[in-house]
C-alpha cells in the first residue's frame, strides 16, 4: 500500500512538471527576428576565429610570425620565469651591445601578459602546450574577441542590425586580420580591442550618464595604454570628440562628469605603466586632453555667469579670464619647457601629423609599414568600404547627433593619420566598418520600411511609395554585394598573403614550398655563438661572441639564436643603428677598426640569394645609406657616393662590406651558366645594381664563411647553397688592429673638434 502511495505521488509530480514546462512555453512569445540576430553574431564570431587560424587549416606548423613577436615571446618567457617584478628591472644585456636595453620600462606588458595568462588557462583545461603554441594562439583569440566588441560598438553608436555589420567587417577585412591572425603575437590585436572597448564605454557613459561605464571607458583606456604605443590617438580622440560637442552646441554636465572620470581613472592607471609612467602627463601629447578638461570646466562655469551676470559685466569678466588663462598657460609651458618637464612630441608621431616630414626622418622611413598609404593599398586594406565610407561621412554630418558626431570625428581622424602612415589602417579599420554600417543602415531603412508596409505617408515620403519591389531587390541586392566582395576578399586574402610565416618564406606560398634557412641560422647560432652556451662553458668574466647584422634581424637573433646583437627591432637608439649602418657601407679595411670598437665577432646578411621580394639587404641598404648620413655625419657617408639620380647603387656600394659579404662566389659554389652565383633573377638585381656584373667577389681579406644556408632550391642538376639566403662570416682582424684603432680614434678625434671649432 505504502509503495503505491508514493508511486501515485511520483506520477501526480511529474504531471505538475510537465504541465508547468508546457505553461511556460506557451507564455513565451520566441522572437524570430532575436534568434536571427544571435545565430548570424555567432557565426560571425565562427567565421572571424576561423579567418585568424588560416595557418593551421593551410598546414602550418605554429610558428610566431614577422620580427617584432619574438621579443614578445621572449619577455612572457622571461616573466615566466623569473617573475613580473624581475621583468620591470630586467636589463638585457645581450641586445643593442654594449649598452643594452631596459626591457621593463621599455616594452608594452600587455601581449606578453596575454601569452602567459593563455597559457595557464589552456594548461588547466588539460592542453599541454607550450609558451609558444600559446603565443601562437593569442592574436587569433583577442582578434576574434575584438569581432565581439566591434558588434557591441556598432549597436552602441547605431543599431543593433548595424552591429552585426561591424562585426562582420572586424572579423575580415585584412587591414585588421593581417596584425591579429594566429602567429602574429604583437600589440596591435590587444591594442585595437582595447581602442574599441574605450569607445564602446566612452559612449555608453555619455548616452546612460553611467558612471560606471566612464570608469570602465578610463580603466579600458588604460589597458590600451599598456598594450599599444597607439593609445594616443584614443587618448587624444576622446578630447578632440569632448571639442566637437562643445562647438555644435551639445556642451552638458553629463559630458563633463564622464569625460573627467574617464579621464582621471585612465591617467591614475596610466601613471602605474612603467612604459607610461608620469612623464606622459607632461609630453606635448599626453597634456592635451587634460587642457580639454579645464576647457571644458571653464566653459561651464562661464555658461553659468552667462545667465547671471549682466551682458556688459559678463563681457568684462570674459576677457578677462580669457587673457589670463592664455597667460597662466603660457608661462607654465614656458616654465615646464625650461626645466626640460615638458617633453616634445615624438618623431614617429610628427611624422603622422606631417608626412612630408618623414624624408628628414630616415630610421622612420625606412620602415615599409610607415609609408604613406596609396589607393592601391586603401583598396587592399578595406575593400568594398570605399564605396561607403563617403556616405556615411554624408549621414554623419546630415543628421549631427552626439553618436554621429563621434563616428565622423573618429572617421575623418582615422582617414588623415592612415592616409600619413600605412600601418594606422588598424585605426581606419574599426572607423570605416562604423561608416559603412551607418550607410548601410540609412540606405536600405527606407526600402525596408517600404517592403513592410511601416512607412508613414509625408511630402516627403510620398515619392518613395512609387518605388515597387523591384527597385527594393536591385538595392539589396547592390549592397549585398558589395558586402559579399568585401567578405569574400577579405577571406580570401587572410589565406592567400597572411598565412605563411615571414621566417619561412613560401616560394609558391605552401607549407611544402617553404625554405627554412633561417632555422638553418639558429641551429648553427645556438651551437657556435649562443651566449648562454659559451657563459656555461667559460663563465660569467668571458665576453659572448657579438653579431653584426642590420637591425631587422636583431630580435631574431637574440631570440632564436641566443646571439649578442647590436641593435635590433625596438629602433630605440638611431645613432647605434648609424653606427651599424656604418660598418656595413664602409669598406673592410675602414670598417675593422670601428667593428673591432664593438667587439664583432661574427657578420650576418641576408642575401635573399638574390631574390628581392624575400626582404633583401640589398633593398635595405639603401636606408643603412640614409641612416648613416642622417645621424652619424661625422663618418662621412655621404648618399651620393653610394646612389645615383635612378636610385641605382654606383662606386662605393660596391666596395662596401654588405655588397662584399652578399656576391662572394667562392669556387665550391656553383650554380646555372645562366645565373652565376650567388644571385637568383640577376636581371632583376641590375636594376638596383647595374654595375655588378663588374665587381665579382671570389676573395675575402678579413672574412670566412662559417655558415651558408642552403638557399633558394635550384635546379635538379644544380647543388644547393648556390643562391643562399643567410650567410654569416667570422671577422679575422690582423695583427695591427690595435694601430689602426688608434688611428681611427684620433681621425674622429680631430673631426670632433673641427665640428665643435664650427
Amino acid at each position: 500500500m505504502s509503495a503505491h502511495t508514493h508511486s501515485d505521488r511520483f506520477d501526480e509530480l511529474k504531471e505538475r512538471v510537465a504541465e508547468g514546462v508546457k505553461s511556460h512555453f506557451e507564455e513565451y512569445d520566441i522572437d524570430k527576428s532575436t534568434i536571427l540576430k544571435r545565430f548570424s553574431l555567432v557565426t560571425t564570431i565562427l567565421i572571424g576565429f576561423v579567418v585568424r587560424i588560416f595557418p593551421t587549416l593551410r598546414g602550418w606548423d605554429p610558428i610566431i610570425k614577422a620580427f617584432d613577436p619574438w621579443f614578445q615571446l621572449r619577455s612572457a618567457s622571461y616573466i615566466l620565469e623569473h617573475g613580473l617584478m624581475a621583468y620591470f628591472k630586467w636589463h638585457d644585456n645581450v641586445s643593442w651591445y654594449p649598452y643594452g636595453r631596459d626591457v621593463g620600462t621599455s616594452m608594452y606588458i600587455a601581449v606578453p601578459l596575454a601569452t602567459i595568462l593563455v597559457y595557464y588557462i589552456l594548461q588547466f583545461l588539460g592542453f599541454n602546450v607550450s609558451l609558444t603554441v600559446a603565443g601562437y594562439l593569442v592574436p587569433a583569440i583577442f582578434g576574434t574577441i575584438s569581432v565581439y566588441i566591434a558588434y557591441l560598438l556598432g549597436k552602441e553608436l547605431i543599431s543593433d542590425r548595424a552591429g552585426l555589420i561591424v562585426a562582420m567587417i572586424m572579423a575580415v577585412t585584412p587591414s585588421f586580420v593581417q596584425r591579429s591572425i594566429a602567429g602574429f603575437l604583437d600589440n596591435e590585436a590587444l591594442g585595437v580591442m582595447f581602442t574599441m572597448m574605450t569607445f564602446y564605454f566612452f559612449i555608453r557613459a555619455l548616452r546612460r550618464n553611467s558612471a560606471g561605464s566612464a570608469i570602465w571607458a578610463g580603466i579600458s583606456l588604460a589597458l590600451l595604454g599598456s598594450s599599444w604605443g597607439a593609445f594616443r590617438f584614443g587618448y587624444d580622440l576622446l578630447g578632440i570628440y569632448a571639442l566637437v560637442l562643445v562647438m555644435t552646441g551639445r556642451y552638458s554636465e553629463r559630458l563633463v562628469k564622464v569625460y573627467t572620470l574617464t579621464m582621471s581613472v585612465s591617467t591614475f592607471l596610466m601613471i602605474l605603466i612603467p612604459r607610461i609612467g608620469g612623464a606622459f602627463l607632461l609630453s606635448t601629447e599626453g597634456i592635451g586632453p587634460f587642457g580639454v578638461l579645464l576647457f571644458l570646466i571653464l566653459f561651464g562655469i562661464i555658461q553659468s555667469l552667462s545667465e547671471s551676470l549682466p551682458p556688459k559685466v559678463f563681457k568684462q569678466t570674459l576677457i578677462l579670464a580669457f587673457v589670463t588663462l592664455l597667460t597662466l598657460l603660457g608661462v607654465a609651458a614656458i616654465g615646464l619647457a625650461t626645466i626640460g618637464a615638458l617633453e616634445a612630441i615624438g618623431d614617429k608621431f610628427i611624422s603622422v601629423l606631417l608626412p612630408d616630414s618623414r624624408s628628414a626622418l630616415p630610421l622612420i622611413d625606412s620602415v615599409s609599414e610607415h609609408q604613406p598609404l596609396t589607393w592601391s593599398g586603401l583598396y587592399t586594406n578595406i575593400s568594398t568600404m570605399v564605396f561607403f565610407v563617403p556616405v556615411g561621412l554624408y549621414f554623419a554630418m546630415n543628421k549631427p547627433t552626439e553618436r554621429n558626431l563621434f563616428i565622423l570625428t573618429y572617421g575623418l581622424v582615422a582617414i588623415y593619420f592612415s592616409g600619413s602612415m600605412v600601418r594606422l589602417m588598424l585605426i581606419l579599420a574599426p572607423a570605416a566598418a562604423l561608416l559603412t554600417a551607418l550607410a548601410v543602415d540609412n540606405l536600405l531603412i527606407p526600402y525596408a520600411l517600404l517592403s513592410h508596409k511601416r512607412i508613414r505617408i509625408t511630402k516627403a515620403t510620398r515619392k518613395l511609395t512609387s518605388i515597387g519591389n523591384a527597385y527594393t531587390a536591385i538595392a539589396y541586392l547592390t549592397v549585398g554585394t558589395l558586402l559579399a566582395i568585401l567578405v569574400g576578399s577579405g577571406i580570401s586574402v587572410a589565406a592567400t598573403s597572411f598565412s605563411s610565416p615571414e621566417i619561412l618564406p613560401a616560394l609558391q606560398g605552401t607549407p611544402s614550398s617553404a625554405v627554412d634557412d633561417w632555422f638553418q641560422a639558429f641551429d648553427w647560432m645556438r651551437e657556435t655563438t649562443s651566449y648562454k652556451k659559451h657563459l656555461q662553458q667559460n663563465g660569467l668574466d668571458s665576453l659572448p661572441p657579438v653579431m653584426l647584422s642590420w637591425w631587422d634581424y636583431g630580435y631574431y637573433i637574440t631570440s632564436l639564436g641566443e646571439t649578442i646583437s647590436l641593435v635590433d627591432n625596438a629602433t630605440i637608439n638611431s645613432t647605434h643603428i648609424a653606427v651599424v649602418g656604418t660598418m656595413l657601407m664602409w669598406n673592410a679595411s675602414a670598417a675593422l677598426p670601428l667593428m673591432y670598437k664593438y667587439n664583432v665577432q661574427y657578420v650576418l646578411v641576408h642575401s635573399a640569394g638574390g631574390v628581392l621580394r624575400l626582404g633583401s639587404d640589398i633593398g635595405k641598404a639603401t636606408w643603412m645609406i640614409k641612416i648613416a648620413a642622417q645621424y652619424t655625419p661625422e663618418f662621412g657617408i655621404k648618399e651620393s657616393d653610394y646612389i645615383n639620380e635612378r636610385n641605382q647603387y654606383v662606386n662605393k656600394f660596391y666596395e662596401s662590406v654588405l655588397y662584399r659579404l652578399m656576391a662572394y662566389a667562392p669556387s665550391d659554389m656553383t650554380g646555372p651558366q645562366q645565373s652565376p652565383p650567388p644571385f637568383a633573377q640577376r636581371d632583376q638585381l641590375k636594376s638596383y645594381m647595374p654595375d655588378m656584373d663588374n665587381y665579382p667577389v671570389n676573395s675575402l681579406e678579413f672574412f670566412t664563411e662559417v655558415f651558408r644556408s642552403k638557399g633558394i632550391p635550384p635546379g635538379q642538376s644544380d647543388p644547393t647553397g648556390a643562391y643562399p639566403i643567410v650567410r654569416i662570416y667570422k671577422v679575422n682582424y690582423p695583427e695591427d688592429i690595435l694601430l689602426r684603432v688608434n688611428d681611427f680614434e684620433q681621425t674622429m678625434a680631430q673631426i670632433y673638434a673641427q665640428q665643435k671649432a664650427d
